[in-house]
């Protein structure tokens, strides 16, 4: 058996309460205190905060991903489905050479940690 019996929710123990015909307790609510060291703890890690994210290190490396000539006139927006990339191309001739040479993005996305993930582009006028 456990050490401290089972306690149960403040909605619980007023429906038990009612079922019963005893009062309902209407006291304020007691909550046990919480460091804020381990608050900030979890925050840190359900969001991924400081973690050096897929689209940082792309956007790192976006020069060598689409050449010189191509960067200037496109970015990368944002990764979909963790398997598609989204790129944002300023003009349509960009477009279709990036079109072109999807294959070697991908190839230029493999060498990067983790770029293996992403197995499909979108080319977005903007």
């Amino acid at each position: 058996m456990a050490d401290k019996p089972y306690k149960f929710s403040r909605r619980a123990e007023n429906l038990i309460a009612n079922l019963r015909g005893v009062p309902e307790d209407y006291s304020p609510v007691v909550r046990d205190t919480v460091d804020m060291g381990t608050v900030f703890d979890k925050i840190l890690t359900r969001y991924k905060i400081g973690v050096d994210s897929l689209e940082d290190r792309i956007r790192e490396k976006w020069t060598k991903i689409v050449g010189l000539e191509n960067a200037g006139h496109c970015n990368p927006v944002r990764i979909e489905r963790e398997i598609t990339l989204v790129i944002a191309v300023s003009n349509p001739i960009i477009r279709q050479e990036l079109q072109f040479n999807q294959a070697i993005v991908l190839r230029n996305l493999n060498s990067i940690k983790d770029g293996n993930r992403i197995r499909n582009l979108v080319f977005r006028s903007g």
